[in-house]
């Protein structure tokens, strides 16, 4: 299932905060975009007919709350990213970065923490 960035935005805020009414949606996207209200809702409506997110009456109103895991979002995009421009591959998208001097001296320091441990396991 593939998550638009307007839509990543209003998950990432229930993600972080869930449940939530839409009011209180709206508010906190307009801390971060300049979305007109019926635009929130209009993603918001597009994530539950996508079963991202769901909703609980609570007397007049409705909470909202994702149902996909922020992991699945995020294991669906990095994989999209390295079958799309890297062939699958790791390595290449590691040498891409390093070439535009992303990559700092602590990613580095994490990069190996993450390979020792890993070797560690095999």
């Amino acid at each position: 299932m593939k998550v638009a960035d307007t839509e990543l935005i209003i998950l990432k805020i229930l993600w972080a905060e869930a449940p939530l009414t839409i009011g209180q949606i709206i508010a906190r996207a307009q801390q971060q975009t300049e979305w007109h209200d019926n635009t929130t809702k209009t993603i918001v409506t597009r994530l539950l007919k996508k079963d991202l997110v769901g909703r609980k009456k609570d007397g007049k109103q409705f909470f909202y709350s994702p149902i996909i895991e922020q992991s699945a979002v995020v294991e669906q995009a990095s994989n999209g990213l390295l079958s799309r421009f890297f062939d699958g591959k790791i390595s290449p998208l590691i040498a891409h970065f390093a070439d535009q001097k992303k990559i700092t001296h602590a990613d580095i320091k994490e990069i190996e923490a993450i390979l020792e441990e890993m070797k560690r396991d095999d």
